[in-house]
């Protein structure tokens, strides 16, 4: 499956509230971007940490679809939130990584969405090799749904005082040739830190990867998730200036 076009999926790490979906979807759909995105459930490193609004995301999602007139995306990591998503016709749902390896997951998935054809994003597992990657995506596929995109959002890195992880646009660039699936980059969580995002992307659109999903929250400072990384959007706004200079060639 292949994009048209250099695809921009963009939006808050996680959706909080009515407003902050509805707020962030209106600036993201203005400057430029294909897809909304908001996490409803956050698989956190500890318990303490804020887990996601929950289903009630799937109604605020929705509304922003309606209103914004912008497709809508999330994450999904039980059998039970595939058929929430389904029910109320997410346009793109995704794996993370840690549950990229999950493949009782991954077939239900691939059986669950083979009717109403749902791309399916599978993001790379944190040390996951290249024939992993690829094996995961076929997992869906031969259950159902070749739909598929791939997600590069950094591997483990030595240095994690310098940033969140390591881009791996070489893996990547290599997994969308030979696949023949569209590759986006996830430059917010492979950076953990928002001066970089801007070079990564404009790197991905000049390397010829299919697209960016990009974190973008209206108080960024005061988000319940992941703060360091998310962009203003005027920021984001500013960077969608700067890859329109950037030519792709897929």
């Amino acid at each position: 499956m292949s994009l048209k076009k250099f695809t921009i999926i963009a939006g808050p790490c996680a959706a909080e509230s009515e407003e902050q979906v509805l707020q962030t979807a209106t600036a993201v759909k203005k400057a430029g971007a294909d897809i909304f995105r908001a996490n409803l459930y956050k698989p956190r490193t500890e318990p303490e940490s804020f887990q996601g609004c929950g289903n009630i995301g799937f109604t605020w999602l929705v509304k922003a679809r309606q209103k914004v007139k912008i497709p809508v995306a999330t994450e999904v990591r039980t059998p039970a939130q595939v058929d929430l998503a389904l029910k109320h016709k997410i346009d793109l749902i995704w794996i993370g990584a840690r549950n990229s390896q999950n493949y009782d997951f991954l077939i239900y998935l691939g059986k669950a969405t083979a009717k109403t054809k749902t791309p399916v994003m599978l993001k790379r597992g944190l040390a996951m090799r290249l024939k992993e990657w690829l094996g995961s995506s076929r997992y869906i596929s031969q259950s159902g749904n070749p739909h598929i995109w791939l997600c590069e959002r950094g591997v483990a890195t030595f240095d994690p005082l310098a940033t969140r992880n390591m881009l791996d646009l070489q893996t990547a660039w290599v997994a969308q040739k030979e696949s023949g699936l569209p590759v986006i980059i996830d430059p917010s969580h492979a950076a953990g830190r928002i001066d970089l995002i801007a070079a990564m992307s404009k790197a991905t659109k000049a390397a010829g990867l299919a697209g960016l999903i990009i974190e973008v929250h209206p108080q960024p400072q005061k988000a319940l998730s992941d703060p360091q990384q998310q962009l203003t959007p005027k920021q984001f706004t500013q960077l969608m200036a700067e890859l329109r200079e950037v030519k792709w060639k897929k």
